[in-house]
Parts: structure tokens; C-alpha cells; sequence
């Protein structure tokens, strides 16, 4: 049992974040939103121009979604959307800074978007704390299949890989596991990274500095790697576990 606060854990996707927490208390609770940091629901009637009764698969706490923005899904693109004001979990009923859409009417659907990113959204629907208020969390955990479907489709920013000098093919080498030895068509997968920048400068395995980082040496072939488009580097030297100096000089070198 935990009385400091929520324990919460967030797997966030291409179209869905997932969130499991642990309240006080000790109960489990979910919640499921879209990555897009909206939550969708219909409306059920529109007594006034902006006043809406609607319906939502989110429980949501009194004026839970204040501050949210308010778009229909089938209206027209619109870049000063109202604003929600107050929310009564009761009657189900939005109060909106202005009118809606024109077209807003019983049975259409619409998106309460919010102004976090959807591991706050997420959280917030487990805690039950509203925008702009301090989350109740003392542990918070997150994973992403994002980073993971960048990859595997290799739609990510063309990046530079800086690692220690001598190690340029490391990544092409790997460990040299062969599980189909005799395949005659060997085909490699191309790397991740599109320009190799060596680094000249070593740590041994204690940390300790055995050559001195030689950043003058990177000014030529960083030109070259923004030439070829790369504007993301990755920066991995060797032992830099023990001790990460320079790894941060690379760092601020290339900034």
C-alpha cells in the first residue's frame, strides 16, 4: 500500500496510450486514450449555442476537462475553437467559452482536445486531476512503441553516429552471431544511421582518461554529416557508462 501518492505506467502508440496506476489505496485502475490527446465522445443535445449535454466513455470529475478545446470531428477546420469552461458529471453538460460549430446537433461526434501530451491526458483520467493542476504521482513510468515503429519503418530524421575512434564499424559487425551460416544469399540490414563521425579521445574501463578528447578534429566531417542532411546526431563512445565527460563535450560540441 502505497499513501504518498499514485504509481502510474504508460505505453504510448502510434494511435492509442495505454495507462495502468496504482491509486493510494492500492487498486489498480486503467485508462485508454488516443495519442493524439483527444477524448471523443457525442453529443446528446445542444440546449444552447454553448451549452452542450454529451455523452463520454471517460468518467470524468467536475470541470475535469476545463481549459480542454472543443472540435467536431465532421466540422470545418476552425483554429479558434471554444474553449470548455465547465463540465457538470451529472448532467453530462460542457459550458464552452463561445458557440460551437453551427453544425452541432444531437448525434454528432466530437473531441475534447487537451492541451498535455497523452501520458499527462492519461494520468490526469486515472487521478482525476484536472488541466493545469499538479499531478498526484509519485512514481511515474512511461514506454513508448513510437521510437520502436521508427525504427522498424525507418521513417526517422537522417541521424550522425559519433562513437570512438576505431569503432566505426561496430554496428555492422555486431557480435558476428551467424544463425544462418550456410544461406549463400546473405543480405545485411542497412543501419540506422546514415553518416559514421570517429571520435579520437578514450576512457579506459574505469573511467579514467587514457587520450584526450580531440574536438577540433570533429569540425570537418560534422560539416560533412550536415551536408548529407543529417541535423540528429547519436553520440556513444566507449566506457562512457564509467564516466560520461566525454560524451557531454561531444554534446555541446555539436549544440
Amino acid at each position: 500500500m502505497n499513501r504518498n501518492g499514485w504509481e502510474i505506467w504508460v505505453d504510448t502508440g502510434g494511435t492509442f496510450t495505454d495507462a495502468l496506476g496504482r491509486d493510494p489505496g492500492g487498486e489498480l485502475h486503467r485508462a485508454k486514450v488516443l495519442s493524439s490527446s483527444a477524448l471523443r465522445g457525442t453529443v446528446e443535445a445542444a440546449p444552447a449555442p454553448d451549452r452542450l449535454v454529451i455523452h463520454t466513455a471517460y468518467p470524468m470529475a467536475r470541470d475535469f476537462p476545463a481549459g480542454f478545446r472543443f472540435r467536431l470531428l465532421a466540422g470545418k477546420e476552425c483554429s479558434d475553437l471554444p474553449e470548455v469552461q465547465e463540465y457538470d458529471p451529472v448532467a453530462r453538460t460542457l459550458v464552452l467559452s463561445g458557440p460551437c460549430d453551427p453544425g452541432t446537433a444531437a448525434g454528432s461526434r466530437f473531441e475534447l482536445l487537451c492541451p498535455d501530451e497523452a501520458p499527462v491526458l492519461a494520468a490526469r483520467l486515472l487521478t482525476g486531476a484536472g488541466a493545469g493542476t499538479p499531478l498526484p504521482v509519485r512514481r511515474f513510468r512511461l514506454a513508448t512503441t513510437l521510437g520502436t515503429n521508427t525504427l522498424l519503418e525507418r521513417k526517422g530524421a537522417p541521424t550522425a553516429l559519433f562513437i570512438t575512434e576505431g569503432f566505426g564499424d561496430l554496428l555492422e559487425i555486431g557480435t558476428q552471431a551467424r544463425p544462418d551460416l550456410f544461406v549463400l544469399d546473405i543480405r545485411k540490414r542497412l543501419p540506422l544511421h546514415q553518416v559514421t563521425v570517429e571520435v579520437r579521445g578514450r576512457l579506459d574501463p574505469a573511467g579514467q582518461e587514457e587520450l584526450p578528447l580531440d574536438l577540433p578534429r570533429l569540425e570537418q566531417p560534422t560539416k560533412r554529416a550536415l551536408a548529407a542532411g543529417c541535423f540528429s546526431a547519436a553520440v556513444a563512445l566507449m566506457h562512457s557508462y564509467r564516466n560520461r565527460t566525454h560524451e557531454k563535450r561531444v554534446r555541446d560540441f555539436l549544440l
